[in-house]
């Protein structure tokens, strides 16, 4: 990875600048300034004067549950519409739809009677009729799987009570990763423009449900006993009336988990005889239930709206506190601070508290059914709907026509710390009935926040819900739909999907996909040919050892890999030359304090540094600008000085970068702390860098040194000449045990010290070489897809794995495509680029060099953060082709091992898709887990030792599978648009 890029980086931390591609609906600047403007006001309302919890609290004790049909939903319709007209809303109203059946829970009890006694802990599904008094049965586990099955049982249930599921153990408890849902593998793309919808994965079990219900129900089954899957004595609900609400068609009880068990157990030991008893009661005729609706009326278009939702009904074990009364009262207090405030949006938002959302959606269905004639006018839907936790980000739901505006709107809620939106579907909240229609529908992302255990159960109660978790939802709310109802036109729409309504088209048998079968055979030849990896990666890092730009021990790799290429079989392998000004190579470096006491100090030459001609003796001063006119109090003080540049901060250790929050940078080396609410100004420390460059030389510094922002005395490296020509000023790199020392012993008083720094140049321009090979395309032999990596180090380890790993595994890749003997369509080229540690000047070179064929290229590749799993591709803001590349990577997410999360469009520079992307072919990075890289990036640790094997197999299998889908590809890749005017 870049030297100069990540040099930087530790001094500060960068902006992310993320290019944004033209659209209709993209914001001018100046809306977007008006965005923050707006929603700072709405953050602070909402912080210091929230009413969300004193509303909750009312809702959850003094209403409490509210299922759908009880006058406890009424009377929160009420109170909800009250409460809007309190806040100053219009239009409120209660917008009814009809139920066949409302349903009372009466009382239910259960117990063993044999072989042994023991009480059992029940609750009646929902809709589910009484048993007529006690009755007393055998318990049959009926574990038949598809209706050919269902003969085994026949004759034999008649007045049994039935349980049906294979329990998973409770204890000890699953780890509980709240972020699991953004980082496991993606999900299968949308079918493409005239291709069928997807199935509802749900669609198959309520098929095989009504299937058993009937069953069942013919045989004469006396009850039905369901795990409700929870521990401690939690149970859970839902409904057996389906969306129509009738009434079900035998007894149903949840039973605790605990007691499942016992009886699952139990049975299988011999026979078990259990009482049940459940008093239930339905009513005799259809009634109304009601959505609560208001409105904040548009300013300019208020035909047009944008809808804030949550469901309002609840299961009624508990209080309905976490589901959902979080989400209902977060929606109420997103309209009361954006009336409070008197903002006036362009168009009308629309706050509806949906009912019937728990049997089935169907208070949002009834909605989307009743308001046909508008939908064309909704511009997006978003709903809150999944307990207490945080809002980590915004689910899109296959929208992708509408990320990059999304990405904009929500630009100026950086404090909330939101990660990047995704795309994932999601079918068990009400935005999907507005997306079912056309309508984009999103929902909120949320932290866990014990709702495994609160959902539906009796522990759903006030005092489970986290006040500042609740108020930060409203505030999303409240935030995105003021600017989404800013915006210049209504959000995109994506295409419905076709929808075959013959039988004949729906039973078409799916036809053979031969990407994804070649994909399979790709995945298993890399893993056939780790042996060989291993043997490349070992004799890469040992025998030929570091690789600096211009050595020759570079060289040497050069011709190596070249050789390699040409051994696996692979076309036009040659080396494409390009000039550096000169050759270094390092020479011995050493120093200590003299005074005020004597300390050794750790230190490396820096690249491309000058000598000190032998030891330099003089005062350390500690330099601390932040601006240049800082710098004036230096003057005169400098001559012959040893310099330390920046006093020591705190560094943070890299996470995961699919959970670094949205426009954060992601590189994984140790980064600065930096306040929040201070965003880094990267021009101005690019003008006080040059203006120290430039006043160090006048003043007559006799050595500058920087610290490593490593500990345990691992050094860091880069450059300090540009262009491959001499520093002006010898410059080392220290260790940050010696920088923190130096800087302790200058704050107590006068400090110097001697230092021999030593290096040597070749005097004249050196040729180094890009290694490249390719496989042909058959079709399309002038379109091309480039997978790359850099094959040059720094040289104070032996490069193992920056970037002997992405190197090795380029190769790797290109090996098993060719012994596969794969025809793609496209030229499939590999390329080993050497200059990337001094500033990316291999692959600058290439781009250069390739002018005449980059309007070709369709793609390009680079694996370039170490040893780590690769958990997705960067996108590098390109929008367009986000998409494609989501089909094209599938696969991938399908292979257990590797199991690719969704894209990412973050912006990272520091490797080799930088130049290509600045010259407009899409290029993208393997973002990686950080695996130690923070520790053994550029520093003495870069070993063989460190490489992890098998996360290294499955990057090279990414790059293969990547390079042969995007070849195959109907279409090169979409390309960003050309930006206009400016930088």
């Amino acid at each position: 990875m870049n030297s100069r890029r990540v040099a930087m980086l530790v001094c500060v931390a960068a902006l992310v600048l993320a290019g944004v591609r033209a659209g209709a609906a993209k914001p001018a600047p100046d809306d977007t300034n008006a965005f923050a403007a707006a929603d700072a006001q709405i953050l602070s309302e909402i912080r210091d004067h929230s009413q969300a919890m004193d509303n909750l609290e009312y809702l959850s004790d003094e209403i409490g549950p509210r299922l759908t049909g009880s006058p406890q939903l009424k009377q929160a319709n009420d109170w909800t519409a009250a409460k809007f007209r309190e806040y100053g809303l219009t239009n409120v109203k209660l917008e009814p739809w009809t139920i066949t059946h409302s349903w009372t829970r009466g009382t239910a009890r259960a117990r063993i009677v044999s072989p042994a006694t023991h009480s059992l802990t029940i609750a009646s599904a929902g809709w589910s009729p009484g048993t007529n008094g006690a009755v007393r049965g055998p318990v049959v586990y009926f574990d038949a799987k598809t209706k050919e099955e269902f003969g085994r049982f026949r004759g034999k249930l008649k007045g049994a009570i039935v349980i049906y599921q294979e329990p998973e153990s409770l204890s000890p408890p699953k780890p509980q990763n709240p972020n699991a849902l953004l980082i496991r593998p993606m999900q299968a793309p949308p079918p493409l423009k005239g291709q069928p919808a997807q199935p509802s994965p749900f669609a198959a079990q309520q098929e095989i449900a009504r299937a058993v219900n009937e069953f069942f129900k013919q045989e004469g089954v006396a009850a039905v006993v369901r795990d409700s899957g929870k521990p401690h004595g939690l149970l859970n609900m839902t409904g057996i009336g389906g969306e129509k609400f009738d009434i079900g068609a035998i007894p149903t009880a949840f039973i605790t988990g605990e007691g499942y068990r016992m009886l699952f157990r139990m049975q299988k030991h011999g026979r078990v005889e259990v009482e049940i008893e459940m008093t239930n009661s339905f009513g005799d005729k259809p009634m109304d239930v009601y959505n609560t609706v208001a409105e904040i009326r548009g300013s300019e278009k208020p035909d047009e709206m944008v809808i804030l939702g949550a469901h309002l009904d609840s299961w009624d074990l508990g209080t309905g506190s976490t589901d959902n009364g979080t989400g209902s009262m977060a929606v109420l207090e997103a309209a009361r601070t954006r009336a409070k405030l008197n903002l006036k949006p362009k168009r009308t938002i629309r706050f509806v508290l949906f009912s019937g959302e728990e049997e089935g959606l169907v208070g949002s269905v009834k909605y989307v059914e009743s308001h046909t004639n508008e939908l064309e006018k909704i511009s997006a839907v978003l709903v809150h709907d999944t307990g207490t936790g945080r809002v980590l980000t915004l689910g899109l739901h296959d929208n992708y026509q509408d990320r990059e505006i999304v990405d904009q709107v929500l630009a100026p809620l950086r404090e909330l710390k939101l990660l990047e939106p995704t795309m994932r579907r999601s079918f068990g909240t009400d935005h999907a009935s507005f997306d079912d229609a056309g309508v984009p529908g999103f929902l909120v992302i949320q932290d866990g926040a014990e709702y495994g255990l609160t959902h539906h159960s009796q522990s759903d109660t006030f005092d489970k819900v986290w006040k500042d978790e609740l108020n930060q939802g409203a505030q999303v709310l409240a935030a995105w739909a003021y600017n989404t109802a800013q915006l210049p036109v209504l959000l995109p729409r994506r295409p419905l999907p076709y929808r075959p309504s013959t039988p004949g088209a729906k039973s078409e048998a799916p036809k053979p996909d031969p990407i994804s079968e070649m994909d399979t055979k790709i995945v298993e030849q890399v893993k056939a040919s780790e042996a060989e990896l291993k043997s490349n990666l070992e004799y890469l890092a040992d025998r030929i050892g570091p690789r600096l730009t211009g050595s020759p021990q570079l060289d040497k790799a050069s011709h190596w890999t070249m050789e390699r290429f040409k051994e696996a079989g692979l076309s036009n392998a040659k080396l494409e030359p390009w000039t550096i000004a000169n050759s270094w190579t390092r020479g011995p470096a050493s120093g200590q304090v003299i005074s005020p006491s004597r300390h050794v100090l750790t230190l490396e030459t820096a690249g491309w540094s000058a000598a000190t001609k032998g030891e330099l003796r003089g005062p350390v001063i500690g330099i601390a600008a932040e601006k240049p006119e800082d710098l004036q109090q230096y003057k005169g003080k400098l001559k012959g000085a040893i310099v330390i540049v920046g006093r020591p901060v705190e560094m943070v250790s890299p996470g995961n970068p699919l959970l670094t929050p949205w426009g954060e940078e992601t590189i994984p080396v140790a980064m600065p702390k930096m306040d929040a609410n201070k965003p880094v100004d990267f021009e101005a420390f690019m003008r006080v860098r040059q203006a120290q460059t430039k006043f160090f030389e006048e003043e007559g510094v006799g050595a500058v040194l920087r610290g490593s922002e490593k500990w345990y005395g691992l050094l860091n490296m880069s450059a300090a000449g540009r262009e491959y020509a001499p520093s002006m000023i010898p410059t080392a790199y220290i260790s940050r045990e010696n920088f923190t020392l130096l800087w302790r012993l200058l704050d107590a008083g006068a400090v110097e010290a001697e230092v021999n720094i030593g290096s040597s140049f070749s005097g004249k321009p050196v040729e180094v070489y890009n290694t490249v090979a390719e496989i042909p395309g058959a079709e399309k032999p002038d379109e091309v897809v480039i997978v790359g990596a850099h094959l040059d180090s720094w040289d104070l380890g032996t490069g193992a794995t920056d970037n002997g790993t992405g190197s090795m595994a380029v190769l790797a890749a290109a090996r098993a495509l060719q012994k596969l003997g794969v025809k793609p369509k496209r030229t499939i080229r590999f390329v080993l680029f050497t200059g990337e540690e001094q500033g990316l000047n291999g692959s600058k070179a290439y781009v250069k060099a390739h002018q005449n064929e980059l309007g070709k290229i369709s793609g390009v590749l680079v694996h370039d953060s170490g040893t780590g799993k690769v958990l997705t591709i960067g996108l590098m803001g390109n929008y367009a082709t986000r998409e494609t590349v989501d089909r094209a990577l599938y696969p991938l997410a399908r292979v257990k091992e590797i199991g690719l999360a969704e894209p990412t469009l973050r912006s990272e520079g520091g490797s080799d898709h930088v130049p290509f992307d600045q010259a407009g072919v899409p290029g993208f990075w393997c973002v990686q887990e950080n695996a130690d890289y923070d520790k053994t990036h550029h520093s003495q640790a870069d070993t063989l030792d460190r490489v992890r094997w098998d996360d290294l197999m499955e990057g090279a299998q990414v790059l293969a599978v990547f390079a042969y889908n995007v070849a195959q590809l109907p279409e090169m890749l979409p390309r960003k648009p050309t930006k206009q005017g400016g930088n």
